[in-house]
């Protein structure tokens, strides 16, 4: 889901996923955890930033910057078996 507040450009846009994903920078609620969305944000970005930004994320988590710390601890602890978690939950939520 993608919403642009009224102050948009002034303010970053709110992203969140509607489907559950399993991912350490992104939380049961469906936020993002990335900086272009909250502090590092600036009008002169353009949404097409914003969708390659968590495009990336979504290729390369970082779980030393978590927003759902259970996911992060198994992502450092025991990677593979946090990707294979990662592909039954698309399994099980993104395939309609």
């Amino acid at each position: 889901e993608l919403f642009l507040p009224e102050e948009y450009p002034m303010a970053a846009p709110k992203v969140r996923f509607m489907t559950k994903i399993y991912h350490p920078n992104i939380d049961k609620l469906g936020r993002i955890c990335l900086d272009i969305l909250k502090d590092k944000w600036s009008p002169a970005l353009q949404i097409r930033t914003v969708l390659l930004s968590i495009q990336a994320l979504l290729s390369a988590p970082n779980p030393e910057d978590p927003l759902a710390t259970d996911v992060a601890e198994q992502w450092k602890t025991n990677e593979a078996e946090a990707i294979k978690t990662a592909k039954q939950w698309t399994l099980s939520y993104a395939q309609a």
